[in-house]
């Protein structure tokens, strides 16, 4: 006998996904458990946007972790060293540490602890194989998309050939140009109070790939987009709208001077006629 596993179905007759929660952020005074080689990921409630930049530190990470938005919560990845001796160590928040302070030193507030496993000597040999199999740091943010952009230098949004984008930012270049190598020009920011913006185009040529965006006359990079991969088609369609664009629609009184030119010509024409006939 065949057993037959039934399934509810639902409107429109396709299953219903399970819906994933976000992650619940890190708690408070939680002590999270870690074997030397393992990657830890911690989070904060996207509500807190201060928190975003900041990084996570202690003296057992490879390196500090980078809280950036992921929305809809912040997170921070870090590793545990191999060499790392079993027992229980603080985990920190802090501000960026200034040049000259070790990554791993820099003070700020107490948030988590981490026990880290007693491991044998052959987990410990393997480890380093371990770390290097491990997905690198991802810089690139996913703020909402309801926000404005650019939220952070690595608020990274996906542009189409041919769009229209408008670069935000509160307080900061009235009247100074931007550039990108994906831009058809050098749009300058213009605004009133706190907030200025402008309005770029993304290049009909413009290659896929991440872009960056600076301020004309400065060094750091403010912005930065991708420009998704598109059709052929989709781009001289992109090509022939620009050009409509530069070329601008033909003014209905120009139109109208152009009718009345002609309707002279023909005029002068019929009038050069009859008195030549009447010769």
């Amino acid at each position: 006998m065949l057993a037959l596993l039934l399934l509810p179905a639902v409107a429109g007759g396709a299953f219903a996904a399970p819906a994933v929660d976000p992650p619940a952020p890190t708690p408070e005074g939680a002590q999270l458990s870690a074997r030397p080689g393992e990657q830890l990921t911690f989070t904060v409630a996207s509500y807190l946007p201060g928190r975003n930049g900041d990084w996570v530190v202690s003296e057992i990470f490879l390196e500090h972790g980078t809280l950036r938005m992921n929305d809809p919560v912040i997170t921070a990845v870090a590793t545990v060293a191999c060499d790392t001796p079993p027992g229980v160590y603080p985990v920190e928040r802090t501000g960026p540490a200034r040049p000259d302070e070790p990554a791993n030193t820099a003070k700020g507030d107490a948030w988590v602890t981490v026990e880290v496993a007693d491991i044998g000597e052959a987990e410990r040999r393997a480890c380093p194989w371990k770390v290097a199999a491990l997905p690198p740091d991802q810089p690139e943010e996913r703020w909402p998309a309801g926000d404005s952009w650019p939220q952070s230098p690595w608020d990274v949004r996906t542009f189409q050939p041919g769009d229209k984008v408008t670069p935000t930012v509160m307080v900061q270049g009235y009247d100074e140009p931007i550039t990108s190598p994906g831009f058809t020009g050098k749009p300058v920011m213009r605004g009133t109070k706190a907030v200025v913006t402008t309005t770029a185009v993304i290049r009909c040529d413009a290659e896929p790939g991440l872009y960056e965006v600076r301020w004309v006359g400065r060094d750091e990079v403010w912005a930065r987009y991708r420009v998704a991969r598109t059709e052929d088609a989709a781009r001289r369609t992109c090509q022939d709208e620009a050009a409509k664009t530069a070329t601008g629609p033909v003014a209905p009184w120009l139109l109208g001077a152009a009718a009345l030119a002609a309707a002279g010509v023909a005029t002068c024409v019929l009038v050069r006629r009859r008195r030549n006939a009447f010769r």
